[in-house]
């Protein structure tokens, strides 16, 4: 064939490529979608794609476990036990699309054209996840509102924690223990609370019983308690490590005993370091699911202790090329809340698997120091009431409670079990994850937001707040800007290792 026709040819089939790009380009039914589904895909912006189809699944995820904050009361009735169940369908439902935001990308979807090409367009569903995302944005932006008016008004906190520890601060500027001088009828004296936002205890007028009391059972035993000065239906002990009201002790410190402003500013401190650090393809992303994230929106409104240890956590996992930084950061979630305690065999797999066993060994110990450190002074004022209270949530009788394989008893599907039973499905989903964070964790840092939370959901109580701080974080660790394939092969002790193969030169 002469020269002439193959360039002919060529230059047909280059028109013809334009002429399809742009028939393409202007076949997406919202131009807006552009900003959150780039349409050109080069061997530079795949992994953008492949971002971005990730944080599909990771709005799916707040979407599912967004319906559990809907009132139980609309539907419980008329659905009777079954309807009880559709909390766990959705968390289950929300661990499963999280899965699919960090599993391994399709080896097929990997080999792609070398060259630039014009991406399909999203499919329907991820198009329909995207707007009901955006729809849920509104949900989120009401709670911000919320949360800002609630900042300006009397302190009350849905849960009986924040309000623990905000007491704690001020026995402590009294001179007093807070492991041992808090006492329930105090507390109400100084903070409005209400029967459901308590914890109660299998002891007093509760002992010998499984099902959770009713709000009126709550406000009767509350109430006659309160008349005899004895109160041993409800915690009232301080529950977390000293952290968790150390940092409230600024708010006390100038009489501003409504904490709830700190919840804010973690909440949008954990934003603006996630803007910062994420890839600018994916800042659309962020501020979406920022917004819709309603899960932990429902944590800050409640001025719920999760949204200040997740914080901690993401800038460990984030910065953790950072020796220093990191451990600093994982000692001070260490010293905050229990459920951070979770995270250690994982943050230990994480360093050791990308820097190596000795340097494992010595963030471990600096973050341990630190928390122990935090916690030491109260140790030694009375380490027998320190143990009781930061063990109180796995050692006091509480009643069984969650989302998770839980609700099949308190749905009464299944009757009670021992309670070993829980422990070993725990333990074994422990060991589970672990093994597969082991596997991935070169690949998947992030997965660790999910795995070291999952084994709580067998566990005898799984609340729901312990499973809403992973699909946000998961997304910033994974969005973040990261080193190349082959950058990030070359660790220090990969480097370390290629250095000492090398054979060594000769002069002559």
């Amino acid at each position: 064939m002469p020269a002439g026709a193959h360039f002919s040819m060529a230059q047909q089939s280059v028109l013809g490529q334009s002429t399809l790009l742009k028939d393409k380009r202007t076949s997406l039914p919202y131009q807006w979608m552009r900003y959150f589904f780039t349409e050109v895909v080069s061997p530079t912006n795949r992994s953008v794609v492949d971002l971005q189809r990730r944080a599909v699944w990771i709005g799916l995820a707040l979407l599912l476990q967004a319906g559990n904050e809907i009132d139980h009361g609309w539907y419980f009735p008329f659905l009777m036990s079954l309807g009880s169940l559709i909390p766990l369908a959705l968390f289950l439902g929300s661990f499963f699309a999280l899965w699919m935001a960090f599993r391994p990308a399709n080896a097929t979807s990997s080999q792609q054209h070398t060259y630039y090409s014009y991406r399909q367009q999203p499919a329907r569903w991820q198009r329909n996840i995207l707007i009901a995302a955006l729809l849920l944005t509104t949900v989120g932006a009401t709670q911000f509102g919320d949360t800002v008016l609630l900042s300006a008004s009397a302190p009350q906190f849905s849960n009986d924690g924040t309000t623990l520890d905000t007491n704690a601060a001020l026995l402590l500027l009294q001179g007093r223990n807070p492991y041992t001088d808090s006492n329930f009828p105090d507390i109400l004296r100084r903070f409005t609370i209400q029967p459901n936002w308590t914890t109660p205890l299998r002891q007093g007028q509760f002992a010998n019983r499984l099902d959770y009391p009713t709000m009126a059972e709550l406000q009767s035993v509350l109430d006659t308690s309160l008349k005899a000065q004895n109160v041993p239906e409800f915690e009232s002990k301080v529950s977390y490590p000293a952290l968790s009201f150390l940092s409230l002790v600024p708010f006390v410190l100038f009489k501003n005993y409504n904490v709830l402003p700190f919840y804010l500013m973690c909440y949008i401190l954990l934003v603006l370091i996630a803007w910062r650090v994420v890839r600018p393809e994916l800042r659309p992303w962020l501020l979406l699911l920022s917004m819709a994230n309603v899960p932990m929106w429902a944590s800050v409104v409640g001025g719920n202790l999760d949204i200040f240890y997740i914080l901690l956590l993401v800038v460990a996992w984030l910065f953790r090329e950072r020796r220093w930084t990191s451990a600093i950061f994982f000692g001070l979630a260490l010293a905050t809340k229990q459920i951070a305690w979770f995270f250690i065999p994982f943050y230990m797999i994480m360093v050791w698997r990308h820097y190596g066993l000795k340097d494992m060994l010595y963030r471990t110990t600096v973050a341990g120091a630190l928390a122990l450190a935090i916690n030491l002074p109260f140790i030694l004022w009375n380490p027998q009431a320190w143990f009781a209270g930061v063990m109180a949530p796995v050692a006091d009788p509480m009643f069984p409670m969650g989302v998770g394989f839980i609700d099949l008893s308190i749905t009464h599907l299944i009757p009670y079990l021992p309670s070993w039973v829980y422990q070993a499905l725990e333990a074994g989903a422990m060991l589970g994850s672990l093994v597969w964070y082991w596997r991935i964790c070169r690949q998947h840092p992030e997965a660790a937001m999910l795995l070291a939370v999952l084994p709580i959901f067998f566990a005898w109580r799984s609340l729901s707040s312990y499973f809403y701080c992973a699909a946000f974080p998961m997304f910033i660790l994974m969005a973040a800007k990261r080193k190349s394939s082959q950058q990030h092969e070359l660790s220090p002790l990969a480097t370390r290792k290629l250095t000492e193969s090398l054979p060594v030169p000769v002069t002559l």
